[in-house]
């Protein structure tokens, strides 16, 4: 390994030493932008992943991007960003945030029995009643969930379950995994610059 770097250095020596390290700082751009672009890939791929995991569909697992930097060449100082376009939501599910009411009430979470929205709005209480013309019922229950109710002349729906406040689970990691994509730079790196250069 060493003999041939020295036959390398002595070419180099007896041509042009400018040619030979701007041919190498290529190579090594190169190496480094796509070592960077794997990693930048891999993080994004593997929070899309656990997103779709949870359940939660393939538009919210989509928000997540990735971009390397810079966009138009390769370079030696390469650098990679993820991200999300819904961080307010993506937040929640990174650390397990309690949601509350913000009047202090109740949260009204819609059961399967009713559609998910009305007018192009999110369902509440208050769109349905307005999409129905009805008065919803409150029942309360010392022990669980109160509801609130459609009463019908012969069945009675249960449009929304009532809960003083609701805890979003933890199902991405994105501070350990990326940490993890971080530790893979140097490997990357390493096996994308050719032995020939």
């Amino acid at each position: 390994m060493a003999c041939g770097g020295i036959m390398r250095l002595k070419a180099a020596l007896e041509g042009n030493l400018e040619e030979y390290m701007e041919e190498h700082y290529r190579s090594g751009a190169e190496a480094v932008t796509n070592g960077i672009r794997q990693a930048t890939d891999g993080l994004k791929t593997t929070i899309r992943n656990q997103i779709k995991s949870a359940g939660l569909g393939n538009r919210l697992a989509n928000t997540w991007r990735g971009d390397t930097y810079p966009k138009s060449k390769k370079s030696i100082s390469a650098a990679g960003v993820v991200y999300t376009k819904a961080p307010k939501i993506m937040e929640g599910f990174e650390f397990a945030s309690v949601i509350r009411s913000p009047n202090g009430f109740w949260l009204a979470v819609p059961t399967t029995a009713i559609k998910k929205r009305a007018y192009g709005k999110r369902m509440t209480p208050a769109l349905y009643e307005r999409s129905k013309g009805v008065r919803l019922r409150f029942v309360y229950r010392s022990r669980g969930a109160s509801f609130l109710v459609h009463e019908q002349r012969k069945k009675t729906i249960i449009t929304f379950i009532l809960v003083p406040q609701v805890k979003m689970p933890k199902i991405i990691n994105f501070e350990t995994e990326s940490k993890k994509w971080q530790e893979k730079v140097p490997s990357l790196i390493v096996q994308n610059w050719s032995e020939d250069d």
